[in-house]
């Protein structure tokens, strides 16, 4: 595959198109891959006492229906995506739903939740730029803990596809040195999907 045709691709037109076209976030939002999402993240929230989540990545909305989430804003690139979420969960006043662009996105410690998620998210953001800001906005909307749910590779893997980007994630964690890795766990699937889940929890503050 060539630069110019990796440098083309505009994931968030992919997406875009996708959901527009009646399309859904894929296999990963549906059958054992999202109860086994949905069976750690239920279980790390009921652990941690989490009473509030932001997810970067809410997709058709299908994931969150399996989520014991108490209070719940999900952001996304996709405008026909955030429009199935509203539409899904138009009664439930717990959760809301935003347009997201890593672009025009600036929060200065205004929005905030005990945890942040990314559940198959990452590896799709083919933009470098939007990809490191989209991480950056992930951890300043973090008060307590981050899981992300992604391949976890060292990046020299060749891009076998357009919508696909592996990169080497621990590197670009070292970035949020506030925030340690506290657990792995691998993929219950491997047959399915290649993506792990890191828990990330935020250092306690250090003795003066």
């Amino acid at each position: 595959m060539s630069t110019e045709n990796q440098s083309a691709f505009d994931y968030r037109k992919y997406w875009e198109d996708n959901y527009a076209s009646g399309g859904n976030s894929g296999l990963g939002s549906y059958g054992v891959l999202a109860l086994f999402k949905a069976e750690v993240v239920n279980a790390y929230i009921k652990e941690q006492q989490v009473k509030s989540v932001i997810e970067f990545g809410c997709g058709d909305g299908n994931q969150i229906l399996f989520m014991k989430y108490e209070n719940y804003v999900g952001l996304d690139i996709s405008p026909t995506s955030v429009q199935m979420c509203a539409r899904m969960f138009g009664k439930d006043s717990s959760k809301s739903f935003f347009l997201y662009h890593p672009k025009s996105f600036y929060n200065q410690g205004y929005l905030k939740s005990d945890l942040v998620v990314c559940l198959d998210v990452l590896y799709h953001i083919t933009d470098e730029e939007d990809f490191e800001k989209t991480l950056d906005d992930i951890f300043s909307c973090a008060n307590k803990h981050v899981i992300l749910y992604t391949k976890v590779t060292n990046g020299t893997e060749p891009q076998v596809v357009d919508m696909i980007k592996d990169r080497d994630i621990l590197r670009y964690l070292k970035k949020y040195n506030d925030f340690s890795i506290t657990r792995k766990i691998e993929q219950k699937y491997p047959d399915l999907s290649s993506a792990s889940f890191l828990i990330l929890e935020k250092n306690p503050p250090t003795a003066t």
